[in-house]
């Protein structure tokens, strides 16, 4: 099973929009995924202990937190602009 953490600023409304949008396309591509859901100040304790795959912030995350995940900006699960790109780049590394 494969781990997205997707993680926002200060409540959990943007991360939830994500996660909904990505369980869809994740189910879609026949990937099995569990989600992390987190705010930004929780990332760097949240990777020690769940080891994501990828991250998907939906705001500016310092490269610095992220301990050399991958990283896909999640900023499109909220605009919807650009959503297949991040999905597709999301599939890639999950499947790479």
């Amino acid at each position: 099973m494969k781990k997205i953490m997707v993680c926002c600023g200060s409540s959990m409304i943007t991360s939830t929009l994500a996660i909904n949008k990505l369980k869809t396309a994740m189910a879609n591509a026949g990937i099995d995924v569990k989600f992390i859901q987190c705010k930004f100040a929780e990332v760097q304790g949240k990777i020690k202990v769940d080891r994501p795959d990828v991250i998907v912030p939906t705001g500016a995350l310092k490269d610095s937190l992220t301990d050399s995940i991958p990283v896909v900006r999640g900023t499109c699960f909220v605009t919807g602009v650009g959503e297949k790109e991040a999905i597709d780049e999301i599939v890639k590394i999950l499947r790479g």
